[in-house]
């Protein structure tokens, strides 16, 4: 095939193991030292493992699955749907808290709905 460029697909865990890099390094580059925010990035990575898991699960299942009750069957917004933003929200105010990236300017905690 003429100019297509094919891109070698990443392992899941090499981007897990960047990602816990970079974070570690910018912890390090802002001062910020101590387990409990070593933790927190460990926390991060937990909300990022179950991220891609919900992901996977859309991509495979679609965002609508089928239930049933007994000779009742419908169609439901799948249970990951629900669940990423909530994960998203969660990992976006892991990254305020390590310093990560800056909120919006004007932007307070109120002024946000928990997903």
């Amino acid at each position: 095939m003429r100019g297509v460029v094919v891109v070698p697909a990443v392992k899941r865990e090499t981007i897990r193991m960047l990602i816990r890099r970079d974070l570690l390094e910018q912890l390090k580059a802002s001062g910020i030292v101590g387990a409990q925010y070593k933790d927190l990035v460990d926390d991060y990575l937990a909300l990022w493992d179950l991220k891609e898991e919900l992901k996977k699960e859309i991509k495979t299942k679609g965002a609508m699955v089928v239930w049933r009750n007994g000779a009742q069957t419908g169609r439901k917004r799948s249970d990951a749907v629900v669940e990423l933003p909530k994960v998203s929200k969660r990992m976006t105010d892991l990254l305020e808290v390590l310093g990560a990236i800056e909120p919006p300017a004007g932007a307070a905690d109120d002024d946000m709905p928990d997903l």
